[in-house]
C-alpha cells in the first residue's frame, strides 16, 4: 500500500479549502483501497478553521514535521510554497488572477512531477510567463476543474432565506466575492466598480431593483462586517443627495445547502459580477444551476464553464493591475479585465427589461453544467488523472533492497586462529 501525504487548508473556510476538500474526497473515494492517505491542515491566510471534518478525516491528520518520506507527496497551494517532499510530488495550485505570474514560480512547477490545476486560464498564465522569462515548464500540468455537488446545487427548493423576506424588492441581483484589496475599482472582485456602476444606472430611478452583495473580507468577524459597510457607505457618498437603489449586505458563512436557498430565492433574478480575473469561479458556476441569468466577463477561469452565448457578457479591455492591488502574487506588468462599465449598465437594464430572453438562454447554461461540471462529470477527470499518478509511479526506478549472504556465526568462546605461512629467513 502506497503512503500518501496531502497537505491543504481543507479545514478554513476558503476557496482553497473548498478546492481542497474536494480533491481529498476524489482521492479517499477512488484510491482507499491501495493508498494509506494522510492529511496535513495548513491555514489561509486569516481565514477561520471552522469547516467541520468528519471523523475519519480527523483520524488522518498528522502533525508536521514528517516522519517518514512518502510515496506520494500531494500539496495544494501558492506555487512559491511547492517543496518536493515525497518520492512523487503533486502540486495542486490555482495560480495568480494576473495574465503572467512570478518567473521563480516556473522553478516551483519544475520541482514537482505533476502539478494540478482548475482551468485552463491557470495553466496558461504559467505558459506566458514561461514563454515571456525563455524558461521551459518540465513538469506534466493538467486541468481538473471544480465542480457543484448536484445532490445540493438544484433548483427544487423546499426552504427559503428567512432573511431576505425583509427585502421589499421583488427583483434583485446578486454577487458573491471577497472585498479583497485595492482601491474603488481595483479590487481583483471589482465589487467598489460593481457598485459604483450600479449606484450610477440606477440613481433617482423610481422602483429600482435591488443588489444583495454576499461578501466579507478575511473574516467573519463583527469588525469584519463594520468595514464592508464602511466602504460600502464611502461609494455612496461619492453620489451626494442623489436618490440610490438599496444594497443588502449578507456577511458570514452560509453552508451549501443555504447558499443554494440564496441562489434560488425568487427575488433574486440574476448574478453579476464584475470580477477582474478568476482561477476558477465557483459562486458563478453554483449560480448556472438554477437556470437564472449570469451578467459576468467571459474571461479568465469562468469561461471554462460559462458559454458565451448562453450568458449576458461583458465587454472590456485588459488593463494593468493597479499599484494598489498589487502583492507578491499579483505582480508588476501583469494585467487583468477592466469592463465596460458604460455597457455593464445597459445590460442590466437590459437583462431587467427583456428577462424572460436572459432567462431561456439560462436554462441552456444550466444544461451544460449539468452535463459536464457536476461532482459525477468531474470524478471522470479525477480517475484519468489519478492513474496517471500511479503508471508514473510504476515506470520510476524502484527502490531495490539488497540480500546479502548469512554469514557463519563464529563461537563467542572460541578464540579464532590465524595460520601463517613458514618464511624464508635471508641472511644479511
Amino acid at each position: 500500500m502506497r503512503t500518501v501525504v496531502i497537505s491543504s487548508p481543507l479545514a478554513t473556510q476558503s476557496g482553497y479549502g473548498h478546492h481542497a476538500r474536494e480533491i481529498i474526497a476524489n482521492f479517499i473515494e477512488q484510491r482507499n483501497s491501495d493508498w494509506d492517505i494522510k492529511l496535513v491542515s495548513m491555514p489561509w491566510g486569516h481565514t477561520p478553521f471552522t469547516y467541520p471534518l468528519s471523523i475519519d478525516w480527523q483520524k488522518r491528520l498528522i502533525p508536521l514535521p514528517l516522519q517518514y518520506q512518502p510515496d506520494i507527496w500531494v500539496q495544494i497551494t501558492v506555487p512559491n510554497e511547492l517543496q518536493a517532499i515525497g518520492k512523487f510530488n503533486v502540486g495542486v495550485t490555482a495560480g495568480t488572477e494576473g495574465d503572467i505570474c512570478p518567473e521563480a514560480w516556473i522553478d516551483n512547477l519544475n520541482a514537482m512531477q505533476l502539478v494540478i490545476v482548475p482551468s485552463e486560464f491557470t495553466k496558461q498564465v504559467f505558459v506566458n510567463t514561461s514563454q515571456k522569462h525563455n524558461k521551459p515548464i518540465t513538469t506534466r500540468i493538467e486541468v481538473i476543474p471544480e465542480y457543484f455537488d448536484e445532490t445540493i446545487y438544484t433548483n427544487n427548493v423546499q426552504l427559503q432565506l428567512e432573511i431576505l423576506e425583509q427585502i421589499p424588492e421583488t427583483f434583485a441581483f446578486l454577487s458573491v466575492g471577497h472585498w479583497l484589496q485595492g482601491q474603488v475599482g481595483e479590487d481583483r472582485k471589482n465589487i467598489s466598480g460593481l457598485l459604483h456602476c450600479f449606484f450610477n444606472t440606477y440613481k433617482n430611478q423610481k422602483d429600482a431593483p435591488a443588489l444583495i452583495l454576499k461578501s466579507s473580507g478575511a473574516t467573519y468577524s463583527v469588525m469584519d462586517r463594520m468595514e464592508i459597510e464602511n466602504k460600502i457607505t464611502q461609494i455612496q457618498d461619492m453620489f451626494g443627495n442623489a436618490k440610490l437603489p438599496n444594497v443588502y449586505l449578507l456577511h458570514g458563512d452560509l453552508a451549501d445547502e443555504e447558499m443554494n436557498m440564496l441562489y434560488n430565492h425568487p427575488k433574486v433574478k440574476a448574478m453579476i459580477s464584475f470580477t477582474k480575473a478568476e482561477g476558477f469561479g465557483r459562486p458563478l458556476l453554483e449560480f448556472s444551476t438554477t437556470g437564472k441569468p449570469i451578467i459576468a466577463p467571459h474571461y479568465s477561469g469562468q469561461a471554462d464553464f460559462l458559454k458565451k452565448e448562453f450568458i449576458c457578457p461583458l465587454s472590456g479591455v485588459l488593463t494593468d493591475i493597479h499599484g494598489s492591488a498589487r502583492n507578491e502574487f499579483l505582480i508588476k506588468g501583469a494585467k487583468w479585465f477592466t469592463v465596460d462599465y458604460g455597457y455593464a449598465g445597459k445590460m442590466m437594464k437590459e437583462v431587467q427589461k427583456n428577462y424572460k430572453k436572459w432567462k431561456e438562454l439560462a436554462k441552456r447554461q444550466r444544461y451544460y453544467v449539468n452535463l459536464t461540471f457536476t461532482k459525477t462529470a468531474v470524478t471522470a477527470v479525477y480517475k484519468k488523472v489519478l492513474n496517471i499518478i500511479d503508471n508514473s509511479i510504476q515506470s520510476s526506478p524502484q527502490h531495490v533492497t539488497l540480500n546479502l549472504p548469512k554469514l557463519k556465526k563464529i563461537d563467542s568462546e572460541t578464540k579464532p586462529t590465524i595460520t601463517l605461512p613458514n618464511l624464508k629467513k635471508i641472511e644479511a
